[in-house]
């Protein structure tokens, strides 16, 4: 019986070349709060379908809230809500915090549309979410707009540079279930880590997201 056989999906370094619409699953939503005091979730996504199946896409994704004054807060509850409604989530579903919300993201799945967008910092292009839509239900699509050339592009894709070791295989199939959302204010209350209820406040962690200075876009 062989050790291993020599499969070129299953290697390190796989990731989205082309910009497009994936369907993805959040893997991960991390709350912080920015430089100027606004809270910040930052998501990072993978591929669940088509010829970038498993691919990251991390880095490209990052809602503010905004609460003052009152035009900023009416374009964040938009904002938001453009999410969660590609999530599945049904009108009526209360948002309690955004910390309950962040913690209720991870696993839930949609539709992202990405485009190459020039870094001001750096000069070289990085994938960035246009928009949040529900899953496709044709599947990914992408539109064959590779990254464009500049003085300082490499080969790299949205792991933020080449600051830390390459990212291991992420060729493999994804799941596939269905995207049930929260149904109802019970189903997005059980997602959440208080199951609804009210919580002591907390003295602030400290954030595992990078600073939003520090990232490349």
């Amino acid at each position: 019986m062989p050790l291993f056989t020599v499969d070129s999906n299953n290697v390190f370094g796989k990731y989205v070349e082309e910009a497009g619409t994936y369907n993805v699953i959040i893997t991960n939503a991390r709350l912080y709060t920015s430089n100027n005091s606004n809270k910040v979730i930052s998501i990072d996504y993978q591929v669940l379908d088509g010829k970038y199946t498993g691919c990251p896409i991390i880095y490209a994704d990052s809602l503010t809230w905004v609460d003052h004054p009152e035009e900023n807060l009416t374009m964040s509850i938009k904002r938001f809500n453009s999410l969660l409604v590609a999530c599945g989530v049904k009108d009526g579903v209360a948002i309690d915090s955004l910390e309950q919300l962040a913690s209720a993201l991870k696993g839930q799945k949609l539709a992202i549309e990405v485009e190459w967008k020039e870094s001001s910092k750096d000069g070289k292009y990085y994938l960035r979410v246009l928009n949040h839509q529900k899953l496709l239900q044709d599947g990914s699509r992408s539109n064959g707009k590779t990254r464009p050339e500049s003085g300082q592009n490499e080969r790299q894709s949205n792991f933020g540079g080449n600051r830390g070791p390459s990212a291991t295989g992420y060729r493999q199939q994804a799941p596939q279930t269905q995207n049930n959302g929260f149904n109802s204010q019970t189903d997005f209350n059980a997602a959440m880590p208080t199951n609804g209820q009210p919580q002591r406040p907390q003295r602030p962690q400290q954030p595992q997201q990078p600073n939003a200075d520090d990232l490349p876009f």
